[in-house]
């Protein structure tokens, strides 16, 4: 009975120092999700440049036109550049502090590791650093998609409502465990 009962106070001491959730293809965000994350998250870099623009505009009433000048004086390969490195910060500055960015926060998903776990900086660095790649949108060719991104930080786009049920689940198990145990 001792030892039934030490290994019983091991298993929930283990348990609850796992604060993760197995990832499992139900909770995996099909396709369609993730394109609409995307034009929503192209919508707003999009916002960030007429943003950009308009302070532009402030700084030459206030005296200054070096923003507007370097807006027409800027070439296709300095666009491209700039608008994947603006592109970067921003999904790396909103996944890495919230696990999602607003075309996630809009469709319900977030970005967790493969074992469930928030995601680190270096992971979410990998994922923004991925996106670089001009042909990254052809990992998503698959009847489960899971882009080069995802692949290469060990990252999964999950259903937020179904991994946080399934954390929920999870956390009852060890509130009954602990509860008979005191």
């Amino acid at each position: 009975m001792k030892e039934q009962l030490s290994l019983l106070l091991l298993f929930f001491y283990i348990m609850n120092y796992n604060t993760t959730v197995k990832i499992d293809s139900s909770m995996l965000v099909p396709w369609h999700k993730r394109l609409l994350n995307l034009l929503i998250d192209v919508a707003v870099l999009i916002l960030i440049f007429i943003a950009i623009g308009f302070i532009g505009v402030i700084t030459s009433f206030l005296g200054s036109d070096a923003i507007l000048i370097w807006f027409e004086q800027i070439d296709g390969l300095t666009d491209r550049i700039v608008t994947t490195l603006v592109m970067s910060a921003y999904l790396f500055i909103s996944e890495f502090l919230t696990q999602k960015s607003i075309g996630k926060m809009i469709t319900g998903t977030m970005v967790v590791m493969q074992d469930g776990s928030k995601p680190t900086a270096k992971a979410i660095l990998i994922r923004a650093l991925c996106r670089i790649i001009s042909l990254e949108a052809l990992s998503f060719i698959a009847k489960i998609p899971r882009g080069w991104h995802d692949t290469a930080s060990n990252t999964y786009v999950v259903d937020a409502k179904k991994y946080k049920a399934a954390l929920e689940i999870k956390n009852s198990f060890e509130e009954i465990g602990s509860t008979q145990l005191q």
